[in-house]
């Protein structure tokens, strides 16, 4: 049997990191949540994920900092992250996302918006 792939949500409103893990934990994904970008370095440190979902506004830093300051430890995450933001993605951001190959969720989104970012995992 294949081992549920896990997922490292970085997201500092609760309601949604919850979103977030009730529709991962529903597609059969394993999730751990942290509330910000130290929470989630951390994380990184004890645990290997599948891939991030990391919010462009965290309270410590921003989400394109941490994925920098991620990518440059351990370039597996390079491309396996999903940003989320509200604002509009800055030309910053759009860059990597070419670059890196990333996927850009912007909020607020579907249950099915949020499935279809996710196929690419399943």
């Amino acid at each position: 049997m294949l081992h549920p792939k896990k997922v490292l949500v970085v997201e500092d409103e609760r309601d949604l990191s919850a979103v977030f893990v009730n529709i991962l934990n529903a597609l059969g994904f394993n999730s751990t949540v942290a509330g910000t970008g130290e929470v989630a370095k951390n994380s990184l440190k004890s645990d290997n994920f599948d891939f991030l979902i990391i919010d462009i506004t965290l309270p410590d830093q921003t989400g394109l900092e941490l994925y920098k300051q991620i990518i440059s430890t351990n370039p597996f995450y390079k491309g396996n992250v999903i940003f989320t933001s509200g604002a509009a993605a800055s030309e910053e951001l759009n860059t990597i996302i070419e670059k890196d190959g990333i996927t850009f969720l912007s909020k607020p989104f579907s249950i099915n918006e949020f499935k279809q970012v996710l196929d690419r995992w399943i």
